[in-house]
C-alpha cells in the first residue's frame, strides 16, 4: 500500500456538505492499490467513552493515471461528525486518521477527521436551469445587424466595429431557438472605445453602437419568452483609461478621490490588464471600489432581469471581493449564475462562495489535443477528464462550462485544419461529458479562423452550413431529452487507440455515450446483449457483445 499516495483534508472539496443532512466525503489513493475503502464514522459528542463508529463501503468514482478517487454520501442522524478511514489491500488492513495511520484506530476521536458542524450559512445551492442549459457565446459587434452591407463580410479587424448590434440579435431569435440554445452569454455591452468593449467608460449604460437600455430590455424579455437566459461579461479587474474615475485620478494625482481606486505610482505609471495602457486595473480592496461595482451587478438584474454574470480576468480580483459580489448578486436573484473567467484550475473559487462555475478552459485545452491535433491518446483524455472531475466538488462539477472555443482563441474548426468531422467529435465529446455546453457562435454554421481578430469573424447567415447546423441542433435535442446527461455521474466503459465508451448515469437513466476517431469501421467488446436504442442517430442497435462504430461514428445508446 503506497501512503504516500494517500489524501484527505477534511472541511475542503475533500469533506463538505451537500444539503443541512448529508456530507459528502472525498479520498485519494494509488491508482489499483486497495481492495476496499470504508468510511468509519460517528458522533463526535457521544456521551461515552468510546465513540460508536458505522461502517460505509466507499464508490471508486474517479481514475486517472496516477490516483483513484473514493467517494460517499453520509446522511448521519448527528450533525458533528468524527471519521477515519479503514483501508485494504491485498496483504494489510490500515487505518487514516489526521494524516495519520494506525495498525487499530485510536481510541481518542480528538485524532480522527473531524467535521465539526454543517452550518446552514456554507450551504451551496445549484438551480435547474443551470445544468439544463446550453449556452451561446455572442460578440455582439459580429453576430447580426439589421441592414447588411459588402462591408460587413470584410476581414476580422480590431481597428474598427463592424456593426453588429442588439437589434440583430433580437431579429435572430428564431435561429438560435431553433438552433436549440437556452442560454446567451453576451460579450460587454456597455459603453467602450474599442470593438471588444473590455475597456468600459459607462457601466450603466449601452454602448450607442449597439443599441440602447430600451431595445436591450426588449433582447432580455422577448429571450425569456422562448425560453432563454440572457448572461452578461462583466469586466471589474480593469476599466477604460477614459473611465471618469482613472481619468480624474490622473489629473489630480493623490488630491483625486479617485486616486486609490487603481495602482499609480510615483513616478505615474500603474498596474494594468496585461500591458494594455487603456486598461488600468482596478482596486478591489478599495470600498468605494467595491461599492460601486456591486452596485452595478445589482442594478442590471433589478431593471433589466438578466440571468446571471461572466466575470472576465477573474482570477486577477481578490477572493474577499467575490465573496461579497456573490453576496450582492443572490440578494437581488438568488438562481442568477456567476461564472468566472479562470483558464486553469479554478477549485479555490468554485467551493460554494464565490462563483457557480468557470469557464473550463482545461478542458478546450484536451479537446483540442486529442480532437484538432492528435496528440493526445484517447487513454490520456479518460486520465485527464477524470482528474479534472475529481478535483471539483460534486455540487459543482456539473456547472462546469465546457468549450471548445471562444473569441480568446483560434476557431476549432481552423485548428482541425477546416475538416468538420473533427469538429462534430470534439462537440459530442463537450455535450455528453459532464458540463454545461457552450457554442461560440458560428461554429455550428462553419465559420473559421485563426486568433483574435481571425476568431471574431461576421456571421453569414445565407451560408450556413447547413449540415453542420444539423448535427448542432441534433445534439441539442438529446442533451435537453436526456437527464443522465445533465447530471449524471461519469464511468469509462471502454477505450483504445481509436473508440472511447462512457457512462453517464443516474439513479433511474443510464447512457453509453461512444465515439470513433478511425476513418474505418471499428468492432469492440463492450460487454451487452440485446437491442438499444441509439437516441442520437434514432435508430436501434443490436448489440451481441460486440459493438460495431462506423468511421467518425457517435452514439448515445440508452442503457436503461
Amino acid at each position: 500500500m503506497l501512503k504516500e499516495a494517500i489524501y484527505h483534508q477534511s472541511d475542503s472539496t475533500y469533506s463538505y456538505p451537500l444539503d443541512e443532512k448529508t456530507l459528502c466525503i472525498k479520498l485519494r489513493t494509488k491508482k489499483d492499490d486497495l481492495k476496499r475503502v470504508i468510511l468509519c464514522y460517528g458522533d463526535r459528542y457521544e456521551p461515552v467513552p468510546r465513540v460508536t463508529m458505522f461502517e460505509k463501503e466507499m464508490n471508486k468514482v474517479f481514475t486517472d493515471d496516477l490516483f483513484d478517487y473514493y467517494e460517499i454520501q453520509i446522511s448521519p442522524s448527528f450533525n458533528r461528525i468524527c471519521y477515519y478511514f479503514k483501508l485494504e489491500d491485498e496483504k494489510e488492513t490500515i487505518y487514516y486518521a489526521q494524516q495519520r495511520f494506525y495498525k487499530e484506530p485510536p481510541e481518542d476521536r480528538n485524532r480522527y477527521f473531524i467535521f465539526a458542524y454543517i452550518c446552514r450559512g456554507d450551504l451551496y445551492k445549484a438551480h435547474s436551469w443551470w445544468r439544463d442549459s446550453i449556452f451561446y457565446q455572442i460578440f455582439v459587434d459580429r453576430f447580426n445587424k439589421e441592414e447588411l452591407d459588402e462591408a460587413w463580410f470584410d476581414e476580422p479587424t480590431n481597428k474598427r466595429m463592424f456593426g453588429g448590434n442588439l437589434r440583430g440579435i433580437i431579429d435572430r431569435l428564431d435561429y438560435i431557438e431553433e438552433l436549440g440554445v437556452n442560454a446567451i452569454y453576451l460579450t460587454p455591452i456597455f459603453e467602450s472605445p474599442s470593438c471588444h468593449k473590455y475597456d468600459t467608460i459607462d457601466y450603466y449604460d449601452i454602448d450607442k453602437s449597439f443599441g440602447n437600455k430600451n431595445i436591450f430590455k426588449e433582447l432580455v424579455e422577448k429571450c425569456h419568452k422562448r425560453g432563454i437566459r440572457v448572461i452578461l461579461d462583466a469586466v471589474f479587474n480593469h476599466t477604460s483609461s477614459e473611465f471618469f474615475a482613472f481619468k480624474d485620478a490622473m489629473k489630480k494625482g493623490k488630491k483625486s478621490k479617485y486616486f486609490d481606486w487603481y495602482f499609480i505610482n510615483e513616478d505615474g505609471t500603474y498596474e494594468m490588464f496585461g500591458q494594455s495602457k487603456n486598461m488600468p486595473k482596478l482596486n478591489t480592496t478599495n470600498d468605494e471600489v467595491k461599492k460601486y461595482l456591486l452596485n452595478i451587478a445589482k442594478y442590471w438584474i433589478e431593471e433589466f432581469d438578466i440571468d446571471g454574470w461572466r466575470l472576465d480576468v477573474a482570477n486577477e480580483i481578490d477572493h474577499k471581493f467575490w465573496r461579497e459580489f456573490r453576496e450582492a448578486v443572490k440578494s437581488v436573484k438568488e438562481d442568477a449564475i456567476i461564472i468566472g473567467e479562470v483558464w486553469d484550475g479554478a477549485e479555490s473559487y468554485l467551493r460554494g462562495d464565490q462563483y457557480d462555475s468557470s469557464m473550463n478552459y482545461p478542458f478546450m485545452h484536451a479537446a483540442l489535443e486529442v480532437f484538432a491535433r492528435g496528440n493526445m491518446k484517447l487513454k490520456e483524455l479518460d486520465a485527464y477528464m477524470q482528474n479534472l472531475y475529481a478535483r471539483y466538488r460534486r455540487d459543482i462539477r456539473y456547472n462546469l462550462l465546457n468549450l471548445i472555443d471562444s473569441h480568446d482563441t483560434a476557431r476549432f474548426l481552423y485548428e482541425c485544419k477546416n475538416d468538420k468531422e473533427k469538429l462534430k467529435l470534439a462537440a459530442f465529446y463537450m455535450f455528453t461529458t459532464i458540463g454545461i455546453p457552450m457554442i461560440f457562435y458560428g461554429d455550428e454554421a462553419g465559420l473559421s479562423g485563426a486568433n483574435d481578430p481571425h476568431c471574431r469573424i461576421t456571421m453569414d447567415f445565407q451560408n450556413i452550413d447547413k449540415e453542420l447546423f444539423s448535427f448542432y441542433k441534433n445534439l441539442t435535442r438529446v442533451r435537453k431529452e436526456v437527464k443522465a446527461l445533465k447530471v449524471g455521474e461519469y464511468r469509462k466503459c471502454y477505450v483504445d487507440e481509436d473508440v472511447y465508451a462512457f457512462s453517464r448515469f443516474v439513479d433511474d437513466e443510464e447512457v453509453l455515450c461512444i465515439f470513433s476517431l478511425s476513418n474505418k469501421e471499428k468492432s469492440f467488446e463492450i460487454g451487452l446483449k440485446g437491442e438499444y436504442m441509439d437516441i442520437l442517430n434514432n435508430k436501434t442497435v443490436k448489440v451481441e457483445g460486440k459493438l460495431d462504430i462506423e468511421p467518425y461514428g457517435k452514439m448515445v445508446l440508452k442503457i436503461r
